[in-house]
């Protein structure tokens, strides 16, 4: 029974570690959910991204730094390739269990 209940919370762990994917720039880090979606309002329309209603809520302090659009273009780069971001293959990505 105890072995049962220890797989059952490594389980757990793994599966909401997983979801728990950040995509780090310099002193910021976002969810990767998040930078998928920046990813797609970029790809709308990537000069007013800050201005957009659907940015997600965790883009807002950024859009009010000097670097915002470089930090949003980098951003956009590791969603391009966020396959390699899931698994922890790119740097700039952290949280995810190998």
């Amino acid at each position: 029974m105890r072995a049962m209940s220890a797989a059952l919370l490594l389980v757990l762990f793994i599966s909401t570690g997983s979801l728990a994917v950040e995509v780090k720039d310099g002193d910021w880090s976002f969810p990767l959910e998040a930078v998928k979606k920046l990813k797609e309002l970029m790809d709308v329309d990537g000069s007013a991204v800050c201005d957009n209603p659907a940015l997600p809520w965790v883009f807002l302090p950024l859009c009010r730094e000097e670097d915002a659009a470089g930090a949003f273009s980098r951003l956009a780069d590791v969603a391009q390739a966020q396959d390699a971001c899931e698994i922890c293959a790119n740097p700039s990505c952290y949280g995810c269990l190998l």
